[in-house]
């Protein structure tokens, strides 16, 4: 048994199958780190484009892990003598046999196809399926993985994957009114709304389209309401409104405005 264990230790297919592997599971490990660490410093502020790159990227890593296994198997086997070209004929006809029992995942692969060639959502983007809302974490040719902001996240097969809203398609619209006296100094408090925009801008990193002034929304009753509208990023209106609210706070005090 020692001998046998020697014999194989020292053979040169041992070490050749050590190394082999050794180095695809590196350089897989530091290639999926490197786009794991690109794509959580740059998805805050991504574009449509970069998105897109990203779910490209993930993609790729996904597709790379299967393609590593496929170059071990091909090298292992050249190592013990076997004709590579006879394995790689005889490949295709396992393939139909594989393809048969591994009828779900052909149906994941597909459906992964064309989730990418339609552009149906991408790496960053906010999405709701099966009621479940989060960020799209990472798009692969079996599944999806979807986060939500408690940090839960969902494994969708891609075969399974209906109905979706995809949040990032369009941007949010925030609008917030302010209603004074009628007998206010229009003049003043618009002047005043011209500082709040110019600061918003400034301060509202999310923005699609900067903070603009829609005029007068309604005056009667001894009342006049004024409004401003603003587009932002999905799901930030909130925190928009928020800024926006502030801002106003801080320059109408300073002015002397009073709201109604």
């Amino acid at each position: 048994m020692l001998e046998l264990f020697e014999k194989v230790f020292l053979s040169i297919q041992f070490w050749g199958i050590l190394i082999v592997v050794i180095l695809t599971i590196l350089i897989y490990n530091f290639l999926s780190s490197c786009t794991r660490q690109y794509i959580e410093r740059k998805k805050h502020r991504a574009t449509a484009m970069q998105k897109r790159r990203f779910t490209l990227l993930t993609l790729f890593i996904s597709c790379l892990k299967y393609i590593f296994v496929l170059i071990d198997v091909i090298i292992i086997l050249g190592l013990f003598g076997v004709k590579v070209t006879a394995f790689l004929a005889g490949l295709g006809i396992v393939a139909v046999v594989v393809g048969l029992a591994l009828q779900d995942m052909l149906k994941d692969l597909i459906a992964g196809l064309f989730i990418i060639l339609d552009d149906q959502y991408n790496v960053g983007d906010i999405v709701e399926i099966d009621g479940f809302r989060g960020t799209v974490s990472s798009v692969g040719l079996k599944s999806t993985k979807v986060r939500n902001y408690l940090g839960d996240v969902r494994v969708y097969a891609n075969r399974n994957i209906g109905d979706i809203i995809n949040y990032s398609k369009v941007s949010s619209k925030t609008t917030v009114d302010f209603t004074f006296s009628s007998d206010i100094d229009l003049k003043k408090v618009e002047k005043a709304l011209d500082k709040v925009i110019k600061s918003c801008n400034e301060k509202i990193e999310d923005l699609v389209e900067e903070v603009h002034y829609k005029g007068v929304q309604e005056y009667n009753d001894g009342k006049i309401t004024l409004r401003l509208n603003a587009d932002v990023k999905p799901l930030k209106q909130y925190s928009a409104k928020s800024t926006i609210l502030r801002e106003a706070k801080l320059i109408f005090d300073e002015m002397g405005i009073k709201i109604k």
